[in-house]
């Protein structure tokens, strides 16, 4: 049995692909709607957060042979989780992520962390255009008293109230689902008069958003991933 870790559509498509090749497939979600989108591809697939010890607990429930990790590439405590589990069963881990970004350009600025992205930022920019999703986003507080920062987040009611209650004015919360693309990420952009993006390195989805910003000439700062042991295998997107 193949335990999946979801978190894209690509680890869904993984799953699926694994299923229709004989493969016994359960994955996780932590959400109702990620399970959702499990079941609508015939995937079983069970709900809720597990730390360390649960999931070592139901990999053994479940006699879970191979483990597989498809969940976003900042999903840190799942990443670790998954790692030390992995040790504690004696059973293979593989990371299935994305391909990272690759654009060369002058306007593109990597940090190592939130905080010196929000650094950065606030050096540089006077509107900033967020679109790192709603964790992390106590970083943001200090940068939205002196500047003009915009958040693209997706229209749930908790998301919108966690940006409420850093200080965040509604004007500035952007609650849309994607995909988006490069046309409706430039025409964001020029209307909120954007002149610096902060983005995550999210694979090739991320790229819309990152080719609107060059194109408007407007400095871009991608946070970097956390590099993690093991086997990693890299999905690409085919044209």
């Amino acid at each position: 049995m193949i335990l999946v870790f979801d978190g894209t559509s690509d680890s869904r498509d993984l799953a699926s692909e694994l299923m229709a090749s004989g493969y016994s497939i359960i994955a996780t979600a932590v959400t109702y709607d990620g399970v959702k989108k499990l079941e609508d591809k015939n995937i079983r697939a069970i709900q809720g957060k597990m730390d360390y010890k649960t999931l070592v607990s139901k990999c053994r429930e479940l006699s879970i042979d191979v483990i597989i990790d498809g969940t976003h590439p900042y999903a840190d405590s799942i990443h670790e989780n998954a790692i030390k589990a992995s040790k504690e069963l004696g059973i293979p881990l593989i990371r299935f992520e994305r391909e990272k970004i690759k654009i060369n350009d002058k306007s593109i600025v990597y940090a190592e962390s939130y905080e010196k992205a929000v650094e950065l930022a606030g050096n540089t920019g006077k509107n900033i255009f967020v679109t790192t999703g709603i964790r992390n986003i106590e970083y943001y507080k200090t940068v939205i008293k002196n500047h003009k920062v915009f958040f693209r987040v997706l229209p749930d009611p908790d998301s919108i109230k966690s940006l409420l209650e850093i200080g965040v004015s509604k004007s500035n919360i952007i609650a849309m689902e994607g995909n988006f693309t490069e046309g409706l990420d430039r025409a964001i952009m020029e209307y909120y008069n954007i002149d610096t993006l902060i983005t995550k390195d999210s694979g090739f989805n991320a790229n819309p958003k990152i080719m609107a910003a060059l194109s408007l000439g407007i400095n871009t700062i991608v946070i970097s991933r956390k590099d993690y042991p093991g086997k990693t295998l890299v999905t690409i997107q085919l044209r």
